[in-house]
């Protein structure tokens, strides 16, 4: 048997990364919500609605984030995140889809026939949110990216809004306690000036993952475990 060397051993046994789940319905930015977490230095993983139970149980995230999607929650048959996700106490940011998923989930109400929205907007902050904790202030005016159809009309128990747009009356939505943040609009995208800012509160502060993790590092695990593999 050939010996493997200590240091690809220990680069093969190496402590895990802690880990964001992206849940992705089908929206065309999923891929930058995972850029935008992985800027923070985390380790996330996208996986579609179909398979993402699955991927709930194997990666054991800290946190979990509901993208976007083109469906209309109000179809039969549309998207749903799985029931696992609100169970486990992880924290979770919806987004768009997302949001409208998790009201109907949850036991609020999403209506189709409002005014659909898509492009700038300015959302009001009406209340504290960790969300936006050091980002923006009760009181204040921002600009956000919307695209949206349908939209929320009866929010969940236990859910409060933290912000409002024209068209949105539910912009930012969230569960303080059970850590459950939901938004109307897309922090991911740079046309939201301030979505990169948001989504690090999300990762960092809410989920408390630890920044370390990098594609350079990730490409030298990979390689060691490769190499630990063919030498077994």
């Amino acid at each position: 048997m050939l010996h493997r060397p200590a240091q690809w051993r220990n680069a093969c046994d190496m402590a895990q990364h802690d880990t964001i789940l992206i849940i992705d319905f089908g929206s065309q930015v999923t891929q930058l919500i995972a850029r935008r977490v992985r800027e923070t230095g985390v380790y996330c993983e996208i996986h579609p609605f179909q398979s993402a139970e699955a991927a709930l149980h194997r990666l054991s995230p800290k946190g979990v984030i509901l993208s976007g999607g083109p469906a209309s929650v109000t179809d039969a048959g549309s998207p749903r995140a799985p029931a696992a996700v609100f169970a486990s106490g992880v924290p979770v940011l919806a987004i768009c889809y997302g949001q409208q998923t998790t009201a109907v989930q949850l036991g609020g109400s999403v209506e189709g026939g409002h005014a659909a929205e898509f492009g700038r907007a300015d959302v009001q902050i009406k209340a504290p949110s960790a969300l936006f904790d050091g980002v923006w202030q009760v009181g204040g005016s921002y600009p956000v990216w919307m695209s949206h159809g349908d939209r929320v009309t009866v929010l969940p128990q236990g859910f409060s809004v933290k912000a409002t747009s024209e068209n949105a009356p539910f912009a930012v939505a969230s569960d303080e306690a059970r850590r459950i943040y939901t938004t109307m609009f897309h922090p991911e995208v740079v046309h939201t000036p301030d979505g990169a800012a948001l989504l690090r509160n999300f990762v960092t502060r809410i989920v408390g993952a630890n920044s370390d993790w990098s594609m350079a590092a990730y490409r030298d695990e990979m390689i060691a475990r490769i190499r630990a593999q063919v030498l077994r």
